[in-house]
């Protein structure tokens, strides 16, 4: 399966169409808050569903549980669980005797996917997968003119099945950069640049050494003031050191904020759909070729005095 032509021609289309939008709102006040900056560590709730597709045939459907929760003022958690996994294997060559061949060969699972095998038996397999954890610290520190803020990933085998997951506990420093983009003619605009190294602390036997660098780079362009429409494309370098193998993948989200409202926007939120595209990718490797993500943000920040007792600084 390939991406629908509709979904490239809407890429460009909205990126030329990005500016104009821009230039035509007016250039005071009326900032998106979409939850997006990392330098905000307000709690949120961001669940999301994602359909992904690998250039050698592998698909997979997740359904994640995704969130912000802040500890302090200057320290956040957030935590990632995909509760509903399904992945299939049928279109790759793995599959290629289905169905007098149980469908059990080994298929690359690198670019963003856990390594190991990808499904057993009929090449389709559903459960529950991996989980990352993530923290953050934010510092008076500056680079460039712009936001530090240092942070730890981690990546634990919570998958149901093995099959669905990389069965290796994983894990590395992030890095965390952030500049307001002073020349776009809108509020609430910013470059951040997220950075992780990460390498196996402990793995089953027969799993791959995971050593790697991902790059999380995000450019938010809010378009519309009015309706607080906003771009916020992520681009992701990744380099396998283990493979000796570099993959990228850029996605532009297309998202409206919410003011504060009765209901789940309380306090504010964001709705977003966010197609993506894999360039250059590898077959052989297990990059990705297309995705497909929707999901909403709710935001639920903590009262100033429960900041000042977590923290000690009233």
């Amino acid at each position: 399966m390939r991406l629908p032509r509709f979904l490239i021609t809407s890429f460009i289309v909205c990126l030329l169409a990005t500016p104009l939008l821009a230039i035509a709102q007016e250039k005071q006040g009326g900032e998106v808050n979409t939850g997006n900056d990392p330098r905000d560590f307000s709690s949120k709730f961001m669940p999301y569903y994602r359909y992904t597709e690998l250039e050698n045939g592998l698909e997979q459907n997740d359904m994640t549980i995704f969130g912000m929760w802040a500890l302090t003022k200057k320290f956040a958690m957030t935590y990632e669980t995909s509760i509903g996994m399904k992945r299939d294997i049928t279109g790759t060559p793995a599959c290629a005797g289905l169905p007098d061949i149980d469908c059990t060969g080994s298929v690359p699972g690198g670019g963003h996917l856990p390594n190991g095998l990808p499904a057993e038996g009929d090449g389709v397999e559903t459960g529950i997968g991996d989980s990352i954890i993530r923290f953050f610290a934010s510092t008076d520190m500056q680079f460039l003119g712009g936001a530090f803020l240092p942070g730890l990933q981690m990546t634990l085998p919570t998958a149901s099945e093995d099959v669905l997951g990389s069965e290796t506990v994983s894990g590395g420093p992030i890095a965390t950069f952030v500049w307001d983009v002073n020349w776009w003619p809108a509020p609430g605009s910013f470059f951040a640049m997220m950075n992780i190294y990460e390498f196996d602390w402990y793995k089953e036997k027969g799993r791959g050494d995971v050593n790697r660098y991902m790059g999380r780079w995000f450019l938010q362009l809010p378009v519309n003031k009015k309706h607080k429409l906003y771009i916020l494309t992520e681009f992701q370098p990744v380099y396998d050191f283990e493979e000796d193998h570099f993959s990228f993948w850029f996605g532009p989200e297309f998202g409206k904020a919410f003011a504060p409202s009765p209901g789940i926007f309380r306090n504010g939120g964001a709705i977003y759909f966010k197609p993506g595209l894999g360039v250059g990718a590898d077959a052989d490797k297990g990059d990705r070729d297309w995705t497909f993500e929707v999901g909403f943000r709710a935001f639920f920040p903590a009262a100033p005095d429960v900041y000042g007792q977590m923290s000690g600084q009233r």
